[in-house]
């Protein structure tokens, strides 16, 4: 009863919410650039195999693309601006203890018996009879010389070390495949929008006078909802992305990104 209630309420709502396709395109194309920047901080930051920084980069835009869906149903809300939560947790209730000011920073003295300039618990550096040290004769060796660390100068760069070659029109055609499929899980999400956001409201029990009108149906927390509806097409875009970044590093190890990648075909 409660579940068809729901589907009732669900139809009722997804035909009053403006444009809700256009509104879910401005949310993934404001996810996409969170991805982009991500990779790009990735790459500035040594991280240069394809293969592990675009799925880390589609990690950190579905966690935007999460938010995003919280701020949407803030933004439907009646909510103060200052109260913007998390799940169960109000950031404006969280308190944040003032360490600029009181009497706890005159108090922070440096110097003397336990402290930074101490020596230990009771005393300076200068007191007490220090023992000299002895000095000690080494043989005559030759320092042993480091061994080459391939692996580990690899690693340090970011790179997962592709070992295996790749035709480069094999390649070309994995990336383009990649891209259509990507496409694809795009459209779904942009094509179940009405449906989502619906359900999202109703969870949320957003709007006016609908919080009593859900009380007699089937409700679960809007994040679960969220990751119920998107979570398998944000796990198959990360998996796609590992699969064209290992055959572009296969076709050209030098290739840091998708752009070089291309122009290495030329």
């Amino acid at each position: 009863m409660k579940k068809r209630r729901r589907e009732e309420l669900i139809e009722k709502i997804k035909n009053g919410i403006a444009m809700p396709r256009l509104q879910i395109s401005v949310i993934l194309a404001i996810t996409a650039l969170v991805g982009f920047v991500t990779s790009f901080i990735l790459l500035k930051t040594g991280v240069t195999s394809m293969a592990l920084r675009y799925p880390l980069a589609v990690f950190a835009a579905y966690i935007g693309f999460l938010m995003l869906l919280r701020v949407w149903l803030w933004w439907q809300s009646d909510e103060p601006a200052g109260s913007f939560d998390v799940g169960n947790v109000v950031i404006s209730d969280i308190s944040v203890p003032d360490i600029g000011s009181g009497d706890a920073a005159s108090h922070a003295v440096f110097g003397g018996g336990g402290d930074f300039a101490g020596g230990g618990s009771g005393g300076d550096w200068s007191g007490g009879d220090v023992p000299k040290p002895v000095p000690v004769a080494f043989a005559s060796h030759p320092a042993p010389t480091a061994a080459p660390l391939s692996s580990a100068s690899s690693s340090s760069s970011g790179s997962w070390g592709i070992d295996f070659d790749l035709d480069d029109g094999i390649a070309l055609v994995i990336v383009l495949v990649v891209l259509v499929l990507v496409l694809s899980a795009l459209i779904y999400v942009v094509w179940i929008a009405p449906v989502l956001l619906a359900e999202l409201m109703i969870d949320a029990a957003l709007v006016g006078g609908l919080y009593g009108s859900v009380k007699g149906v089937q409700r679960t927390h809007w994040l679960l909802t969220a990751l119920r509806k998107t979570a398998i097409p944000a796990a198959i875009v990360a998996i796609l992305f590992v699969i064209a970044g290992v055959a572009m590093e296969a076709a050209n190890p030098e290739a840091a990104t998708i752009g070089q990648f291309l122009r290495g075909l030329e």
